[in-house]
């Protein structure tokens, strides 16, 4: 009988995608790297919008680009560690 050979594959994010994400959505896009982040940038969001005030949307625009990156490569290290 031969012996079959699995090849194990982690369950890795993308930063690149969740770059995009957050690139394109916003704090929607946040969600794919952080449940907990993305809910409270939505409302956060949300707030801001609703001041109508340019300068702060595009800061919670950009805290959403740097919370998502950091948070998927937390989310990794976190896998790679339990991983090996």
């Amino acid at each position: 009988m031969r012996e079959q050979k699995y090849q194990l594959s982690l369950p890795l994010k993308g930063v690149a995608t969740a770059l995009l994400f957050c690139i394109f959505l916003g704090p929607v896009g946040l969600l794919y790297s952080s449940v907990l982040g993305g809910t409270v940038m939505i409302i956060l969001g949300f707030i801001v919008v609703c001041a109508k005030f340019i300068v702060p949307i595009i800061l919670v625009w950009l805290i959403c680009c740097i919370w998502g990156v950091a948070a998927t490569n937390r989310y990794n290290k976190k896998v790679l560690k339990n991983f090996l």
